[in-house]
């Protein structure tokens, strides 16, 4: 993509470049007038902003990080309704895409008590017909993780979360994947798992397993619903599913303040929707808190990032002529 920019020659030269590995000491260089753009664990976001040299220049920095993104049902949706069954195919279509890693993916669904079982065994039956292996393998649905690390990362992340949560599919690090050595691969097997005490957890507000995981937490009230999708301590997007306009108010007041986006979906927009983990250009995405605070650079919105806005003051003619514009116009800027 860069060459292309490059070869385009719709840039100064030498306004773009790009590295390839390792950053090592580069934050040691940057100056007043650089900007820091960073996606990734909260973990390296926080070394960055904290970097000496970053916080000695004030260097702008924009971070997308860990997000423990929620997607809510309704009580008003019960088994075999239109927003049950939509919010089932996206639980399932989150976890698979690119095997789980997203930063948008679901990673706490929360669904009425009652609703806990069936909504788990729906989830779980569409999960059982989809084949993990070799992409290449026209059979094969969900892909492996990006690496080795990573799929060790995943299973230590799945482990924590077994510890206060019950498998109700899935998360079997032996599995074997199709049409792959298990050896030398880094499949992980999608897992659903169930948390009856949402309150009372702590992994599954905490630990962001970036691969195809996804955790059901049952609520019984709407407050309940409340503090416990706030537990995520910011996130980039939440989703609520439902007909019932005074409940889907009420959770978006409750939880907007720490969300970058709140997805709406009742039966009016069901198929017609953006989908839960879908950022179009013109939306404003990123999260606070844990989610970095920053936002993701996409459109035209994204230049207003790296521009540099200052006052001129002087002389009409002065400025006309720094500025390229007509004397009329650069009147009314004087």
């Amino acid at each position: 993509m860069v060459e292309d920019i490059v070869k385009a020659n719709i840039l100064p030269p030498g306004a773009i470049s790009i590295i390839c590995g390792s950053a090592r000491d580069l934050l040691g260089f940057v100056q007043e007038e650089d900007i820091v753009s960073f996606t990734g664990s909260a973990e390296t976001a926080a070394r960055i902003r904290s970097h000496a040299n970053v916080l000695r220049r004030s260097v702008r920095v924009n971070i997308e990080a860990d997000s423990i993104n929620s997607a809510i049902l309704g009580s008003d949706c019960t088994p075999r309704t239109e927003l049950f069954d939509l919010l089932v195919k996206e639980v399932v279509r989150e976890m698979t895409l690119k095997a789980g890693q997203k930063c948008t993916t679901i990673r706490r669904v929360l669904v009425p008590r009652e609703q806990l079982k069936p909504f788990g065994d729906a989830v779980a039956a569409r999960l059982s017909s989809m084949k993990v292996g070799n992409p290449r393998n026209a059979e094969a649905k969900v892909g492996p993780v990006v690496n080795k690390p990573q799929q060790s990362s995943c299973l230590e992340g799945l482990a924590k979360l077994k510890e206060e949560c019950e498998v109700l599919f899935g998360g079997d690090k032996n599995f074997q994947p199709l049409d792959a050595d298990l050896r030398k691969s880094a499949f992980v097997q999608p897992a659903l798992l169930s948390c009856k005490d949402g309150l009372g957890a702590k992994y599954v507000h905490d630990v962001e397993v970036f691969g195809p995981v996804a955790t059901l937490v049952a609520y019984d009230r709407l407050e309940d619903l409340v503090t416990i999708t706030r537990r995520g301590l910011g996130s980039l997007v939440a989703s609520v599913f439902s007909n019932d306009a005074s409940f889907t108010r009420e959770a978006i007041l409750g939880i907007g303040d720490l969300h970058g986006r709140v997805l709406a979906v009742n039966s009016a927009v069901g198929t017609q929707h953006t989908g839960h983990g879908n950022v179009v250009p013109s939306c404003l995405h990123g999260g606070p808190g844990r989610a970095g605070g920053g936002e993701e650079l996409a459109g035209l919105r994204a230049l207003l990032l790296y521009h540099r806005r200052f006052v001129l003051q002087g002389p009409v003619e002065g400025i006309t002529e720094l500025v390229g514009l007509s004397a009329d116009t650069a009147l009314l800027y004087s």
